[in-house]
């Protein structure tokens, strides 16, 4: 699992089949303070997360294949969750 910031919105106009009618985000992983702490990752979103949020993404690819009904599907990442509030770190 991965903490993220969606950065905006993929658009594409060939790609598997798998990704058809999925909406596809940009996300930055960051750490519990809000800075970003690598490279984008781009994640399948089922739930509809806009730009800005804060989200979990599951990095297992097996989990994003079985949401999509396909196997052979090339995405591996998948928002999981919207974060309201994250922790102060003491």
């Amino acid at each position: 699992m991965l903490l993220a910031r969606v950065d905006g919105h993929v658009v594409i106009s060939t790609g598997h089949p798998s990704l058809k009618a999925q909406t596809i985000v940009l996300c930055t992983p960051i750490d519990e303070v809000g800075a970003s702490k690598g490279s984008p990752v781009a994640a399948i979103d089922p739930i509809g997360a806009g730009r800005h949020t804060r989200v979990f993404i599951t990095t297992d690819g097996s989990w994003t294949q079985n949401t999509l009904h396909d196997e052979t599907s090339p995405i591996r990442n998948q928002v999981m969750g919207l974060v309201d509030a994250a922790p102060v770190p003491v």
